[in-house]
């Protein structure tokens, strides 16, 4: 939704009988909002809640989901160094099972393959939360 605010003064000459010396159409702050709810809704009236460009910037909270498969290899940042910044020579496939091409090399997202591939006792850049498996709703 965009909102033209102006003045009076600098409306256009349609809008006085006798023309408006004082037009001037760059006159004019725009402000612009996003739809952000349907607040009513009746046989007569849709009501919106709207939300400015600077609320969140458009995000959700939360951006991200708390569950137990690793953030980064669902965003495919699988070895990308922005999240995964795994670089190593040890290959596995989907199932975790071992492979020596490093074309098949398919990281699940679990955090047993992270232990797979940075060794069991190494620190893991594993981008879940293993624990919310746990969790019961």
């Amino acid at each position: 939704v965009t909102i033209h605010d102006t003045l009076a003064q600098y409306l256009d000459a349609k809008n006085y009988p006798e023309g408006n010396p004082s037009a001037d159409p760059q006159q004019e702050k725009l402000k612009v909002f996003y739809i952000d709810a349907k607040s009513t809704e009746t046989n007569e009236v849709v009501a919106f809640t709207l939300s400015s460009p600077m609320d969140l910037q458009g995000l959700m909270i939360p951006t991200r989901q708390l569950h137990s498969l690793c953030t980064w290899c669902i965003r495919n940042k699988y070895r990308s160094g922005d999240g995964c910044d795994y670089a190593g020579t040890r290959y596995f496939d989907k199932h975790n099972n071992p492979v020596n091409d490093p074309s098949l090399d398919e990281c699940p997202g679990t955090l047993t393959a992270c232990k797979l591939r940075h060794g069991e006792g190494n620190e893991l850049p594993f981008g879940g939360f293993p624990g919310t498996s746990l969790i019961r709703s």
